[in-house]
């Protein structure tokens, strides 16, 4: 995956992530603020998630 798609797809997350907190928020929904929080999560996981580096020998 390149730089670019990855950052576009953590782009996505984290406004996915907000839009199910503020609408679990406003309507008092706990599934939507619990799929927020898993969104947070993933968000997260994928910044610091360290891609492998292949050696050519």
């Amino acid at each position: 995956m390149t730089k670019t798609a990855k950052y576009l797809l953590l782009s996505a997350l984290f406004c996915l992530a907000l839009l199910c907190y503020f609408v679990g928020s406003v309507i008092g929904a706990i599934a939507f603020i619990a799929l927020g929080l898993l969104l947070e999560i993933a968000l997260w996981v994928g910044i610091f998630k360290s891609s492998k580096k292949h050696s050519h020998s």
